[in-house]
């Protein structure tokens, strides 16, 4: 049993990083976001130049369905957010951004540079390019 397994370290590393991304101030009192929304929201501030739909946010996290209900869900109701139809479809509703979001976006932004300067601190340009090579591999590998 003295041998690594991947799975169980990918596992911890990720609560570590939902842990930091709490810690750098995705959830402080003024706006009670998680991780995952905050990321979310990064996503949607940097693609706002497309309509994003709710499957987007699916693929792209690679969360289902009900999970990503349950994220925008939250995210609306913290009014960061808003689903509104689109005209060349009445199923869909495209997600957009609030006021309060746009106010948000400062610093929010501040919270992923931080964050990622915690990831990639002692690392080298190559590690990090190298580390992105072997995720993607092992994530077509789950796919």
């Amino acid at each position: 049993m003295g041998e690594k397994r991947i799975g169980i370290e990918i596992r911890v590393l990720a609560n570590l990083i939902g842990r930091c991304l709490n810690d750098v101030g995705f959830n402080d009192e003024q706006n009670s976001l998680t991780g995952p929304q905050g990321l979310v929201l990064g996503y949607l501030y940097d693609h706002q130049d497309h309509d994003i739909f709710q499957k987007d946010i699916e693929a792209t996290f690679n969360v289902r369905r009900s999970s990503a209900t349950g994220l925008l869900k939250s995210l609306e109701t913290n009014g960061f957010i808003e689903r509104v139809s689109v005209a060349y479809d009445a199923r869909l509703k495209k997600i957009i951004l609030t006021e309060k979001a746009y106010e948000f976006k400062e610093s929010l932004e501040k919270c992923i540079q931080k964050m990622e300067a915690i990831l990639v601190k002692d690392l080298e340009p190559r590690e990090i390019e190298d580390l992105i090579r072997i995720m993607n591999k092992i994530k077509n590998n789950l796919k």
